[in-house]
């Protein structure tokens, strides 16, 4: 096809062969002369696009971004009361100066399908290479696949577990979300996301023009985090390998979208797509041997040496490993060697080491902790990583955060002091760590560990046994040994004479004897649900109440008041209780917790409330009105939360309310379902007066008191 630059060209050539022949006064050069220059531009010219690039900001509408003439019913959205019936803009941007490959991509035209556009250079996620973080194994690292040729039994089991798919290309075998055609919804803000060939594009607004719903982008999703929980997405800014995120985040236990924001146990904040954080924070801890290698504030050029936690992550870089194991049979190595002193495997194995050593391996990722610069300075530590290697000192490179370090939050912390704040995202009052992923710090400050030889492999296995029966996903759940999933992780030190139903008070082999319950309560938060301490300790009312913590006894009792607990735990193991208010004496210390309790709290209770064992324990007849309240909660968490465990309450498996849309659709939601509990009632329905009852009736004027007592100081959780 002839083209405008053939055609220029041409014209080009002509006057250089009309000025050929005025020199040189021959005819034969100056004919070739032109001929020459047009063959040379259409070799050298690239092949002609489906679209001119100038166009691209009109026209992506009707080619990359999602078809906006989908009837919107048929598509799965967050927020229905806000679906998309219109075009969401009219100037659509491709985003930024998205490098070449985005700059260069194969447009679809309208009508055009991805399987028609493959054979005119459609993109697929290596386009994108230059944009987003990349695996550049360094130092020493070599990349989980060098392990399969010797260790072939081990390499599957760990790809069977979710530390393998912490962080994954957003290729569609990998995504667990409906990317395929969706549109999302929530504060006024609309997404929409397509899939183009193997490629997920979404259509959002440009954050530069807040205010402009007009002003939007199409970017490529590169990237995904997690795949066992839930699953969050990261797209290419264009910016050097700097992504951003998508604000929704797919839970893979509801199959549904929910906003980001909702997944943290946070007070409802902006929209933000948080640029940059991958490379600056997630990157720390969801890949091997990170490099973050930020240019200024706002680019990153972030390399990895694997993505997601890799073998190397516990074991230390593995080119010495091989290195070893080929001269040791006389294989010649990249640096040409034949033979080596056969000393020690240089190889690390957590299983191997002291307490101390084996615990750090995972305290590198699992504990409260920051990265110092060390002698070699920010300078090298952006550019080279930190220094840690499985089998030395964390407290070299790293800083482990504790509570009582620290003089600014010694005293009761306050959140308006932004010193003390930072303190209470992380820690209870007394210190205990009270957020999920910093179990190294639990461990670390329990006795067991302290004062006898507890690991993180007390527990944890983290490659399954071939002795494992369970299936796979059963394991990978938890990779807890078969020992921890009982009482037997415990007796390995603890004597079963000495700690039998005499210790515990409770029946043998009732929940209420089960070592983990008393001592690793549901006390953590963390990815939309309670999780158990690793801080081992007993349960003790005055110290809990003073940490602002619940205590175990009421998490599983929760019918119960705190009075009731303390003078168990006065009888049974001479605790003094501590001196309780009138609500405290007289109300079921749950309800306390889930009307008048801060948002930590409340998302813990509210959790409980669902727990199959404290269901069993207290019954399930008389939570629902209490729980259905919460999913008004101004935290979006805590709704789901509500929600889930509403659901587990017979007569409401099928709930279905919009958490996040209108609150007068959440008002008769709420006002629905105390009504079905109204009308539902068994007639030996637990009335006490412990559980808001009076006179056999609800006491509405009790709860509506305990309800405006609520502790709504500020609660972000920092996960």
């Amino acid at each position: 096809m002839i083209t405008t630059p053939i055609v220029l060209a041409g014209i080009a050539g002509i006057v250089m062969g009309y000025l050929t022949f005025r020199l040189l006064r021959n005819w034969g050069i100056a004919v070739i002369t032109p001929l020459l220059i047009v063959a040379t531009v259409a070799v050298l010219m690239p092949p002609t696009r489906k679209t001119d690039r100038s166009t691209v900001g009109v026209q992506t509408p009707d080619r990359r971004a999602p078809d906006r003439r989908a009837p919107s019913d048929t598509l799965p959205q967050v927020s229905s009361d806000q679906r998309v019936s219109e075009p969401l803009g009219s100037e659509p941007l491709v985003s930024g100066q998205l490098n070449e490959a985005l700059g260069n991509a194969a447009i679809l035209r309208k009508g055009e399908t991805a399987a028609d556009a493959a054979a005119n250079d459609i993109l697929t996620l290596a386009s994108f290479e230059q944009s987003r973080p990349i695996e550049v194994p360094h130092n020493g690292y070599t990349g989980s696949d060098s392990c399969l040729e010797c260790h072939e039994d081990n390499h599957s089991s760990w790809e069977n577990s979710y530390h393998s798919t912490m962080t994954q290309l957003a290729t569609p075998d990998v995504v667990m979300g409906n990317l395929e055609s969706v549109r999302l919804s929530f504060a006024d803000q609309d997404y929409e996301i397509r899939r183009e060939g193997d490629v997920f594009w979404a259509d959002l607004p440009d954050e530069k023009s807040p205010q402009d719903r007009s002003k939007r982008k199409v970017v490529p999703l590169v990237m995904t985090t997690g795949s066992h929980h839930m699953q969050v997405y990261w797209w290419a800014t264009g910016d050097q390998r700097t992504t951003a995120i998508l604000p929704f985040v797919w839970v893979s236990e509801t199959n549904e979208w929910i906003p980001r924001n909702a997944s943290f146990l946070q007070p409802n904040m902006p929209i933000s797509q948080e640029t940059g954080r991958w490379g600056q924070t997630c990157s720390m801890c969801h890949s091997t041997h990170r490099r973050v290698r930020s240019i200024d504030e706002k680019t990153w050029d972030t390399k990895v040496s694997e993505f997601g936690i890799s073998c190397e992550s516990c074991h230390g870089p593995g080119q010495d490993h091989i290195n070893y194991h080929r001269n040791l049979d006389g294989v010649p190595t990249a640096s040409g060697a034949s033979s080596v002193d056969p000393g020690e495997d240089p190889i690390a194995n957590p299983a191997s080491m002291d307490k101390v050593q084996s615990a750090m391996v995972c305290g590198q990722c699992h504990s409260v902790v920051e990265i110092m610069e060390g002698d070699k300075g920010y300078a090298h530590l952006n550019e080279h990583g930190h220094d840690f290697r499985p089998g030395e000192d964390l407290t070299e490179t790293h800083r482990v955060v504790r509570l009582h370090d620290h003089d600014e939050a010694r005293e009761i912390m306050n959140p308006e002091d932004p010193k003390a704040a930072r303190f209470n995202t992380t820690f209870y009052k007394d210190g205990m760590v009270r957020i999920a992923g910093r179990e190294y710090n639990g461990l670390t400050d329990s006795a067991c560990y302290q004062k006898g030889e507890m690991t993180c492999l007390s527990c944890h296995k983290l490659h399954q046994s071939s002795l494992d029966e369970r299936p796979v996903k059963e394991w990978a759940n938890d990779q807890l040994k078969t020992d921890a999933l009982n009482d037997q992780a415990c007796l390995n030190c603890h004597s079963s004479e000495e700690y039998n139903e005499s210790h515990t008070h409770h029946s043998v082999g009732s929940s209420g004897s089960s070592c983990y319950n008393c001592h690793m309560p549901h006390t953590t938060y963390g990815l939309l649900k309670a999780i158990r301490s690793h801080t081992i300790t007993s349960p003790d009312v005055g110290k809990d109440l003073a940490a602002g913590r619940p205590n175990a006894c009421n998490l599983c009792h929760l019918d119960q008041t705190m009075q009731w607990t303390a003078d168990k735990l006065r009888e049974w193991y001479e605790i003094e209780p501590p001196e309780l208010s009138k609500d405290e004496r007289e109300v079921a210390a749950s309800l306390l917790w889930i009307l008048k309790g801060d948002a930590s709290q409340r998302a813990l209770v509210a959790w409980s409330m669902g727990w199959p064992v404290a269901q069993a324990i207290s019954g399930t007849e008389w939570q629902m009105p209490f729980l259905a309240q919460l999913l008004d909660d101004p935290y979006l968490a805590i709704r789901f939360i509500a929600r889930r465990s509403l659901r587990s309450l017979e007569g409401l498996a099928g709930l279905k309310v919009n958490m996040y849309g209108p609150v007068e659709a959440r008002q008769r939601a709420i006002a629905a379902i105390a009504q079905y509990w109204y009308e539902n009632q068994e007639s030996d329905v637990k009335k006490r007066k412990e559980l808001l009852f009076l006179n056999g009736e609800l006491d509405y004027e009790r709860v509506q008191r305990l309800i405006k007592e609520c502790d709504n100081s500020p609660v972000f959780l920092d996960e």
